[in-house]
């Protein structure tokens, strides 16, 4: 924490440097931070609190964000390839343009997320809430919903193709020119 707290700079240098350590920051509060282009890769931020972060650019690859408070965070653009995202609360976030290939989503909480333009290839969001959530043009090849909230959900020219719906709720859901 207190890399961190000397500016994204300082912390990037010191993960280039320590590329082998996968830094735990469980439960921190960081909340309200601009943590935009930070290299957070493999680090465990599980149950850490995030609201309203500006992560925009940030590389999450890997990381562990399990029941982490993410809402109304910004991870614009942001890798989070393979993250797990475990029953977290991403309620308004903005995930526009985010590559979540292979992320393990189970259980989040996405109402209301923006997720216009993002990569969900081989995503897992068995039993998230997607409700109200904005996925036009979203990849979500090979994504598993099962049990997913979708409704009022817009699914405007989104790739589905191998996607598993099995028991999703897709009430009210916006699906044109999906395929």
């Amino acid at each position: 924490m207190a890399l961190l707290r000397q500016g994204v700079r300082v912390w990037n240098d010191w993960r280039r440097d320590n590329a082998q350590v996968m830094p735990s920051l469980v439960g921190a509060d960081l909340s309200h931070t601009d943590l935009s282009q930070a290299d957070f890769q493999t680090t465990d931020l599980s149950g850490a609190d995030l609201s309203g972060d500006n992560f925009s650019g940030a590389n999450l690859h890997h990381a562990n964000l399990s029941g982490a408070n993410l809402t109304g965070a910004q991870l614009t653009g942001d890798d989070l390839i393979e993250a797990t995202l475990r029953g977290a609360n991403l309620i308004g976030a903005n995930l526009s343009g985010a590559d979540l290939s292979g992320a393990n989503l189970i259980g989040a909480n996405l109402i209301g997320v923006d997720l216009r333009d993002a990569t969900l290839t081989n995503a897992v969001l068995r039993s998230a809430n997607l409700r109200y959530a904005k996925l036009q043009r979203a990849n979500l090849t090979n994504a598993d919903f099962t049990d997913a909230i979708l409704s009022h959900t817009d699914l405007t020219d989104v790739l589905l193709a191998g996607t598993t719906l099995t028991g999703a709720d897709t009430s009210d859901a916006k699906l044109i020119q999906a395929h």
